[in-house]
């Protein structure tokens, strides 16, 4: 299987997954992170997305340049606190899960500048150490 339809598989079993809603259709995607949203969550999306984009080139890393074979990081958006406790039963403004080797990181219906400065934190933690990030937010689950 080539890699893009290796890429699709993958995605095909996420919008399958207990972490998936039904209210999510959209998405970022760029190298290993994937950002699923509602529509009208758009504004917030694409402030995270370019937040993220700002950490990782004060580390002189661009999301393209993370090996294809590292982990994923999905970023799911839940546009509010019931889609968000029915997936993962509480109430904080970001969780964790695991997706296979993924981590996926849901984030509780809109974000204030502190829980997107969170997140963006997260993601850059994630995916410049690796696996070892991995790892780490593994054993806090």
């Amino acid at each position: 299987m080539d890699n893009s339809a290796e890429m699709s598989a993958h995605q095909q079993m996420v919008t399958d997954s207990r972490y998936f809603s039904s209210e999510f259709n959209t998405a970022i995607i760029d190298g290993p992170l994937r950002i699923y949203f509602a529509d009208r969550q758009e504004a917030n999306a694409l402030q995270i997305y370019f937040d993220i984009q700002e950490a990782l080139a004060s580390r002189g890393m661009r999301l393209d340049s993370v090996a294809l074979e590292s982990p994923q990081m999905y970023l799911m958006l839940y546009p509010d606190e019931g889609t968000f406790k029915g997936v993962f039963q509480n109430e904080e403004k970001v969780a964790f899960g695991k997706f296979g080797k993924n981590l996926v990181l849901g984030v509780n219906g809109p974000c204030a500048d502190g829980t997107r400065k969170l997140i963006c934190q997260q993601v850059k933690t994630i995916l410049v150490d690796g696996t070892q990030g991995l790892r780490a937010k593994e054993s806090s689950l």
